[in-house]
C-alpha cells in the first residue's frame, strides 16, 4: 500500500470539501469522515494555529508512520500521510466507531458486553506492549460502540526501552482508570464508598495496583444484584443503588445512550 499521497492545494481542498467534519482531536487536528471506513486528520488547518504555533503543528513522516504496519484491532494508527504542496498536512487512519467513553450515558451500558470488550482491549494492549509501544495522553481517548473499545489519537505514541511488563502496566492503567471512573463516578460512587471491598478495589485501580479491571466489575455486578435483589445486566436497572455524585470530578457529558 502506498503510504504517501502528494496533492496540490487545490486537489486537497477539493477532497476535504466533499467530506464531513466529524470532530476535533483536542487542538491538534480537524477530523473528516472519508466515508470508506477511514478518517482524515487535518494537522495544519488554520483554525488550529489559534492554539499552537505553526512550528508546534509540524510532524515528520517517521512520527506519523512509525506504527503504520501494525494492525491491532483496538488501536487506530496512521496508515497514510498526505503532503500538500510539499508540506506534510494530514494523516489517514481507520475509522473507530462508537463514542468517546465519557460522552456515553453509563446507565445504558450492558455489563456482560463491556466485560467481553475489556478482555479484548486488554489482550490487544498486551500485544502492543510486547512490541514496546508506549501510549501517550490516552485519557479521554477511548471510544466504545457497545461491543468494542478503540484507542484513538495515537499520533504521539512512541517506542520505549522500558521492560514490556512496565509498558503494559502504564498502558493498561490509563484504560482501567478511565473505564472504572466512567462506570462509577456519576451514579455509583456513594454505593462503592459504602462497601469496603469494592471501595478498596476501586482505589487500587486508580493507584494502578490492580490491572484486572474485570475482577472489580464482576464483584460490582454481584454486589449490585444482591442489593437490588435481581440480576443486573444494564446499569440503569440498578435503580435502588443509584445516588448521584454531588462532588463530581470526572469529566462527564452523557450525550449518547447505547442501544439495547
Amino acid at each position: 500500500m502506498n503510504k504517501i499521497l502528494k496533492l496540490s492545494k487545490d486537489e486537497y481542498e477539493s477532497l476535504i470539501k466533499r467530506e464531513k467534519i466529524i470532530g476535533e482531536a483536542s487542538s491538534e487536528s480537524i477530523i473528516y469522515d472519508l466515508n470508506n471506513g477511514y478518517i482524515l486528520k487535518d494537522l495544519m488547518d488554520e483554525s488550529l494555529f489559534y492554539f499552537k504555533s505553526k512550528e508546534e503543528m509540524m510532524y515528520t513522516e517517521d512520527q506519523l508512520l512509525r506504527f503504520s504496519d501494525i494492525d491491532v484491532d483496538s488501536f487506530y494508527f496512521t496508515k497514510k500521510i498526505i503532503y500538500v504542496d510539499e508540506v506534510l498536512r494530514a494523516c489517514i487512519m481507520k475509522k473507530c466507531n462508537g463514542y468517546v467513553v465519557n460522552y456515553i450515558d453509563p446507565l445504558s451500558i450492558n455489563l456482560n458486553s463491556i466485560i467481553k470488550a475489556i478482555d479484548k482491549f486488554t489482550k490487544d494492549t498486551n500485544i502492543i506492549s510486547k512490541m514496546n509501544i508506549l501510549g501517550y495522553d490516552m485519557q479521554s481517548n477511548f471510544m466504545y460502540d457497545g461491543n468494542k473499545f478503540g484507542a484513538i489519537d495515537t499520533i504521539h505514541y512512541n517506542f520505549s526501552d522500558m521492560d514490556e511488563d512496565k509498558i503494559f502496566s502504564k498502558n493498561i492503567f490509563s484504560f482501567n482508570d478511565e473505564i472504572a471512573k466512567f462506570l462509577v463516578e456519576i451514579y455509583f460512587k456513594k454505593f462503592i464508598n459504602e462497601d469496603i471491598t469494592l471501595n478498596n478495589m476501586y482505589e487500587s485501580i486508580k493507584q494502578n495496583e490492580i490491572e484486572d479491571l474485570n475482577s472489580f466489575i464482576k464483584l460490582f455486578i454481584k454486589k449490585l444484584s444482591e442489593y437490588c435483589n435481581k440480576q443486573i445486566v444494564y446499569l440503569k436497572d440498578a435503580t435502588n443503588a443509584i445516588r448521584e455524585n454531588d462532588n463530581l470530578l470526572y469529566p462527564y457529558c452523557p450525550i449518547y445512550s447505547l442501544k439495547r
